[in-house]
């Protein structure tokens, strides 16, 4: 797949970064993507899943790329997963063709995602009955039938109408409007993703899913069928589909990994993303200054850790710089590459990644394209 990269991809002449450039010539700082481990990442999830007979649907909320989501699909997804409806343009624009937006919509959003709906197969979200009659009657006038799904909150405390009877309320209301059809639940337990004990996580994430079993049981005695459950990310993906209640998962960040999923157990995934960086300084005593700061590295989920260390050794030092320690003697220029604690908060800091292999070559750039599509 990474062996025939899309005209977007391809190196023009005058680009900063191009096909057969050194890594040590990348300007710096600069988001890497080793699009080996990119590969066997995505084999892994769809092999897991394949054998497990769940349905995978990951989501673009991580990678925003449509050429990564396009690779995905191809793997056997079932469709992919965006968080806004701005994503859900760029992935649409760029061939996707069934989109679940897992954010639930507003007045103000509803008629862009009817436009997508007129395009591909779109779903929507909603946890509310006002949302749900507003959302039919906009679909009615244009004399279409949207998918929805009921969005479910099993504990996260998040969006989402609370698991039981109030869940069988939206759900009617859902299936009582003409423009929509009542297709299934979503409910994402993100609270679990990042439990690093495992029976701790396992109980958290099983509570959410007995909740969601149990609203299940409630719809079907209301007389509702609904053959698609949909939740689970990257951290929990393996105990949804351990429980059994779930059809379909939506992990997203396995596909290039950070220090935090790093250590939910078992590592199933490799890391494949980071910001390589450049010394510009040396005079500060067993520290060397390196030009990726704030701007360069997202922060919510604590400083980045230097590839192959264990221990801290990044310290962030501004908007432009950071400071790391235990390198030994360094010159300024020297490299030294960071993974990010938080992959979807970095990426959206860049506009295109550097392609990499597991040899280091250069294969040229990709762009982020949906980044900043937050509305």
């Amino acid at each position: 797949m990474w062996n025939r990269l899309p005209t977007a991809v391809r190196p023009r002449p005058g680009r900063m970064v191009n096909r057969g450039m050194q890594i040590e010539d990348v300007p710096t700082p600069a988001l890497v993507l080793n699009v080996d481990a990119v590969e066997r990442n995505l084999q892994r999830m769809a092999e897991d899943c394949r054998a497990a007979g769940v349905a995978l649907r990951p989501h673009a909320k991580t990678h925003k790329s449509p050429w990564i989501a396009g690779r995905q699909v191809q793997l056997g997804a079932a469709g992919i997963c965006a968080a806004k409806v701005g994503e859900a343009e760029v992935l649409v624009q760029g061939g996707i063709e069934d989109v679940l937006i897992t954010t639930d919509l507003v007045p103000s959003t509803m008629d862009r995602a009817l436009d997508l709906a007129g395009l591909a197969h779109v779903t929507v979200v909603v946890d509310s009955v006002a949302m749900a009659q507003e959302l039919g009657q906009r679909a009615r006038q244009r004399g279409l039938e949207v998918s929805v799904l009921v969005d479910v909150n099993v504990g996260q405390e998040r969006t989402g109408v609370d698991a039981g009877p109030p869940t069988v309320e939206v759900a009617k209301a859902v299936a009582e409007e003409r423009g929509l059809r009542l297709a299934g639940l979503q409910a994402y337990e993100g609270h679990c993703q990042l439990v690093f004990d495992p029976w701790e996580q396992r109980r958290r994430a099983f509570e959410c899913y007995e909740r969601l079993l149990a609203t299940r049981q409630l719809l079907e005695e209301a007389g509702l069928r609904l053959p698609w459950i949909t939740t689970a990310g990257t951290g929990t993906y393996r105990l949804a589909i351990e429980h059994g209640v779930a059809t379909e998962v939506q992990p997203g960040s396995y596909v290039v990994m950070d220090t935090q999923y790093a250590r939910v157990e078992p590592a199933r995934f490799e890391n494949a993303l980071y910001v390589i960086s450049s010394v510009v300084s040396t005079n500060r005593p067993n520290r060397a200054v390196v030009d990726a700061g704030w701007k360069s590295l997202s922060c919510d989920l604590g400083p980045p850790m230097v590839k192959d260390r264990q221990e801290p050794a990044y310290e962030f030092a501004g908007d432009e710089h950071g400071r790391v320690s235990g390198l030994g003697p360094a010159r300024e220029g020297d490299r030294v590459w960071l993974v990010p604690s938080h992959c979807d908060t970095t990426i959206n800091l860049y506009d295109r990644y550097v392609l990499v292999r597991d040899d280091g070559r250069v294969q040229g750039t990709l762009p982020v394209a949906a980044r900043g599509r937050s509305a």
